[in-house]
């Protein structure tokens, strides 16, 4: 790795928060004080009809109410996560339908849509205020360096169902988009403390100002320090407790009258303990287990311009750059992406809304090779084209509308990949609305499935004159490895059969071929494409106002999954794991209840079925993962006006429990009971 690189690009994103920092103390703005009782009074006040028709962005690239868009849909919003009291992102996804989110271990988790779950899931895309978070090495997402400011969320919209055709390659079975208040929207100070069980110690800083007439900034750092899970083996802890500081800036303006701008950016350092299962290595006779700690250490800058050409048309400009690096024992890996993306949206003729862009993405990476895991080359500059069209054609004025499109991508794996859908919306009336949609999408190869090479077993050698030398099984890449695809089918329907009642149901078939598989060629595996498979489900959630001060949100899930060899394969275990990895129901209760002027009460149940073979790991130990029911409650108070006070109590049925398995090296860990208390002020 290249530590001067690194060095320089971490200065360099200190000094920008640093003179955010100047620039937010100035005094050409007054700060405003921002309450969160208002908030929270403008929420419960609000009508479901207000909330229903929330603007979202990530299913179109544009704003379009949550009502009228063709596509399963479900945000999740700043009240949900604070009233949750969850406090991680992965643990906020938890309440959107469809979605599956298990926690391997302390600092690990493992978080898909719509099946195939692992800790290494690769059908998801994530993004951070439009900026991807995909990590080339496995086509996935390393949860645990996805943080930010939770007070700073603004929404967190969920796509259940493939979004390539505007996203682009592995936007497979969902998209999710975590997105950041607006700089205006954060004025004034917040502060937060806590602690708990778990939550051994975490606290927030942010603040934000005026700048000038034209723009507004802020500033956050974060810190937290979490205990360790549990061993399922021996009940001991599991050596896995981890700490994270993290800073970021965001600077919002407006240039002229037709121009708007945004530039932030985030700096992180985060250390994680785990044990590993070493293989055996030269200088060692036996596996063994080591305590390793893993640093991952990260900064990202990205810019947003943004220009109304008339009434009619405008173009955004997106430019980011993301620097990450990760060391541990069996892997060192650095991996720098810079991304371009424009895109111009266009009304005309009336009836069709046109949306174009084109884009383009460099991913460099950097791996230090051990005994476990090599790549070959050990460097690679890969490049990604991309040009995307789309057009929403109204064919009855606010009742019927068609939208078909199209993502064209170019990548270095597997040359040109067209990703098209077709979605149909009809709004029968303002209550109720239906909507279908049929796409392809593909999830493109990873790095280690062409150029990776895993020790995944090695048999020690005995006494001569057997195996006097050791005998490693390997994982190998293959060059020849493909796209996975996908055709997804969908229909959903949305009622607000009352002012205070909604109810939102979406049916899906998805048909996948060139699904990865393993192919054995003596004592050598290697990846491969001989498996399809299908998944078919529902998603149902109901909003239910059941009187001004109490609120029930509900959501179940279903999903079957099936998997198959095809001609010349055999890779049996990987058939059971993708067909078990993924919960067949779900169920989540959220019920919120303003108790009084100054007490809220929030209780929160979800249950996640068995899982009978999690991980290619869980199926070789027979370990299964039996169906749990967590109960979470939070109760705030809140004395005067800026200052508010929770407990907050989660897992709170059993003392731990195990909710996956992960593939590799790491035992099998289970989650605790956790209680932490809270402080917020605000000024």
């Amino acid at each position: 790795m290249n530590t001067d690189t690194s060095s320089q690009y971490t200065h360099s994103l200190w000094l920008a928060v640093c003179f955010s920092t100047l620039l937010l103390s100035s005094p050409t703005g007054s700060a405003q004080t921002l309450s969160k009782e208002s908030s929270i009074d403008d929420f419960l006040d609000a009508s479901l009809s207000d909330l229903l028709s929330m603007k979202v962005t990530t299913v179109s690239r544009k704003q379009q109410p949550l009502s009228e868009t063709a596509a399963a849909v479900f945000v999740i919003t700043q009240d949900d996560i604070m009233h949750s009291g969850v406090t991680s992102i992965p643990e906020a996804l938890r309440m959107a339908p469809g979605v599956q989110v298990a926690r391997i271990n302390a600092n690990q988790w493992a978080v898909t849509i719509r099946g195939y779950n692992g800790r290494f899931s690769n059908k998801l895309l994530v993004l951070m205020d439009g900026r991807s978070v995909y990590n080339s090495t496995f086509s996935g997402v390393y949860w645990d360096a996805q943080d930010t400011l939770l007070d700073d969320i603004e929404r967190i919209e969920v796509i259940r169902g493939p979004g390539a055709t505007l996203w682009g390659a592995n936007a497979v079975n969902g998209v999710i988009n975590i997105i950041t208040k607006h700089a205006s929207d954060t004025q004034g100070g917040l502060v937060t403390l806590g602690a708990g069980s778990e939550e051994k110690g975490f606290a927030g800083l942010r603040y934000g100002a005026n700048i000038s007439d034209s723009a507004d900034g802020r500033f956050y750092v974060k810190y937290f320090d979490r205990d360790s899970g549990t061993l399922q083996s021996n009940k001991e802890p599991a050596g896995d407790e981890w700490d994270s500081v993290r800073a970021g800036f965001r600077l919002d303006g407006v240039a002229t009258n037709k121009n708007t701008w945004t530039f932030q950016g985030d700096i992180y350092d985060i250390n994680e303990h785990q044990i590993v299962a070493t293989l055996w290595q030269p200088d060692s006779t036996f596996p063994a287990s080591v305590n390793d700690v893993v640093d991952s250490s990260g900064l990202n800058l990205l810019g947003r311009w943004q220009r109304q050409l008339s009434d009619t048309s405008a173009t955004t400009l997106q430019v980011y750059y993301d620097h990450t690096e990760r060391d541990e024992v069996f892997a060192g890996q650095t991996q720098d992406t810079v991304d371009i993306d424009f895109q111009h949206q266009l009304n005309f003729a009336g009836s069709h809304d046109l949306i174009w862009g084109a884009g383009y993405r460099r991913i460099e990476d950097d791996f230090d090779n051990t005994f476990a895991v090599a790549f070959i080359p050990a460097q690679r500059t890969d490049d990604i084209y991309s040009a995307v069209i789309q057009d929403e054609i109204e064919l009855i004025a606010d009742n019927l509308r068609l939208t078909l499109g199209s993502k064209f991508e170019h990548n270095d794996y597997t040359g040109f990949e067209v990703q098209p859908s077709i979605k149909l919306l009809w709004k029968a009336n303002e209550r109720h609305t239906f909507w279908g949609a049929i796409s392809r999408a593909v999830r493109t190869p990873s790095r280690v499935e062409v150029d990776g090479n895993i020790a995944i077993a090695v048999l020690a050698p005995a006494a001569p004159p057997f195996l006097p030398d050791p005998v490693t099984i390997d994982l190998e890449g293959n060059p020849a490895f493909n796209s996975e695809t996908l055709i997804a089918y969908e229909v959903g329907y949305r009622v607000q059969a009352q002012n205070n009642l909604a109810f939102d149901l979406t049916l899906f078939y998805n048909d996948y071929e060139r699904l990865q598989s393993f192919k054995l060629s003596g004592i050598t595996l290697s990846f491969d494409n001989k498996m399809e498979g299908s998944s078919v489900g529902l998603e149902a959630a109901i909003d239910w106002k059941v009187i001004d001060w109490w609120t029930l949100q509900t959501s179940y899930s279903y999903i079957d999954v099936m998997a198959e060899t095809v001609s010349g394969g055999s890779d049996v275990e990987s058939v059971q794991v993708k067909e078990n990895s993924s919960p067949e129901h779900q169920l989540s209760v959220r019920s919120s209840m303003v108790l009084g002027k100054n007490w809220e009460l929030d209780l929160w149940a979800y249950y996640v079925d068995k899982l009978s073979a999690a991980s290619a790991s869980a199926l070789i130990t027979g370990i299964e993962v039996d169906s749990y029911t967590s109960l979470n409650i939070r109760l705030s108070w809140k004395p005067v006006t800026d200052l508010e006070i929770s407990l907050v109590g989660q897992n709170l049925l059993e003392a731990e429990h195990l909710e996956f398995i992960g593939e590799t090296f790491t035992p099998p860990t289970m989650v605790d009971r956790s209680v932490y208390i809270k402080a917020s002020v605000t000024f």
